[in-house]
């Protein structure tokens, strides 16, 4: 699943591949709870997109390294009870957008069409 998210979002399949192996082993060092996510999450496939096509792999590089640290002072400041005071629907318009995002960026591959990206105005096209 990772060097399918890493073709997606525009870089090589070995950079999928050794983010992979590296995340395992850093999981598995610090043992993980169970309420964390280990793994990769497709929603995350249209933010890491847009940095890589801003901001190239150097940019995401210090794109996770600021999201870890804040994740980092989050927990050590046991900001995580906030979490309840974020809408339910909000939530759900997060995720049905995301899915609505990357579907509408596989219809060039599902249609076979020989373009380099899909317009961003792509339904009114």
């Amino acid at each position: 699943m990772a060097i399918a998210f890493a073709v997606a979002t525009g870089v090589s399949p070995d950079k999928g591949l050794v983010t992979a192996v590296v995340a395992g082993f850093i999981i598995s060092f610090l043992g993980g709870s169970r309420v964390q996510i280990g793994g990769p999450t497709g929603a995350f496939i249209v933010v890491v997109y847009g940095i890589i096509e801003q901001y190239t792999v150097d940019g995401l590089i210090i794109a996770t390294a600021l999201a870890g640290i804040f994740l980092i002072g989050f927990g050590l400041l046991r900001l995580g009870a906030l979490l309840k005071f974020i809408p339910y629907p909000l939530v759900v318009g997060f995720t049905s957008g995301i899915a609505l995002v990357i579907f509408s960026t596989q219809i060039k591959d599902a249609l076979g069409l020989n373009i380099d990206k899909v317009p961003t105005a792509f339904i009114a096209k």
